[in-house]
């Protein structure tokens, strides 16, 4: 075990553990974002300095930390109904291709759920087109690798600027608003929040997912990745796509070079070829 003595050795630190726990290359430039993020964890634990905090890791006998940690650096912010335009494409094209109308199961995978925007987006435009109460039987599993970020998604709560992009008649029809306490607060009603399995996931580790989906969403996480890190995750992917499947990626992400089975259709929307 090695003893880190200074600032730049603890950012070197943090950067090494985040990559080797979640493949996330961190650059010494977010060395500000690494400070504000573990700040809360040092004042937790009463550890004054970054350094401190990093030796304390170091030692490996807390694993609840280093969990903690992961998820520090780890959560990112979405929103609901970002890049809307892949929850029109899940709804108008990609289900109808995949079922030829007939009510058969669906399954939707949201890969790095984060808070749970993602997901609760992506069942609300499938309750929308094939309603659950005609007989259709959709579900969503939901994977991120930070626990945190998981349990505010299970409880499904957001703050009313959190749901601003939310239409109206949707507001009303898949929230319940909060009252006294939770004034300013709206949960995403049960039959909803029942249909979607949240489960803590590395994607980048050994997968014990058992079921094959139509549409695979892994949007705005591969960007932290190097470009080998991004082939293994593809590839991860697409085992659990059935043929013919769909893979959608953030609008600012791109498999062009990568030894992937997929076609590119339009940037961001992909099939298993």
């Amino acid at each position: 075990m090695r003893r880190i003595s200074d600032d730049q050795q603890a950012i070197e630190f943090v950067i090494s553990l985040i990559y080797e726990r979640a493949h996330i290359r961190l650059q010494p430039c977010k060395e500000s974002l690494i400070r504000a993020r573990l700040g809360k964890r040092q004042r937790a634990l009463a550890l004054p300095t970054l350094v401190d905090y990093c030796n304390y890791l170091e030692t490996g006998n807390d694993e609840q930390e280093l969990t903690h940690a992961v998820d520090a650096l780890t959560t990112n912010f979405t929103h609901f109904l970002r890049e809307e335009d892949h929850f029109r494409f899940l709804a108008e094209r990609a289900i109808p291709d995949m079922t030829g109308g007939t009510r058969q199961p669906i399954r939707v995978w949201s890969a790095a759920c984060a808070t749970g925007e993602e997901p609760y987006s992506i069942a609300f435009y499938l309750e929308e087109s094939f309603p659950s109460i005609s007989g259709w039987d959709w579900r969503v599993l939901a994977t991120d690798i930070s626990t945190k970020a998981l349990g505010k998604a299970t409880q499904g709560v957001y703050a009313g600027d959190r749901i601003e992009a939310i239409p109206n008649a949707w507001l009303r029809k898949y929230f319940k608003r909060g009252f006294g306490d939770a004034d300013g607060y709206y949960q995403v009603k049960s039959q909803i929040r029942e249909r979607i399995n949240f489960r803590q996931q590395n994607l980048l580790g050994q997968l014990t997912i058992q079921d094959k989906f139509q549409v695979i969403f892994c949007r705005n996480v591969m960007i932290y990745f190097d470009r080998e890190t991004q082939e293994k995750l593809v590839r991860q992917l697409c085992r659990f796509l059935v043929p013919g499947g769909y893979l959608l990626t953030g609008h600012s992400e791109s498999l062009t070079g990568l030894s992937v089975p997929l076609r590119c259709l339009r940037p961001s929307y992909y099939q298993l070829a």
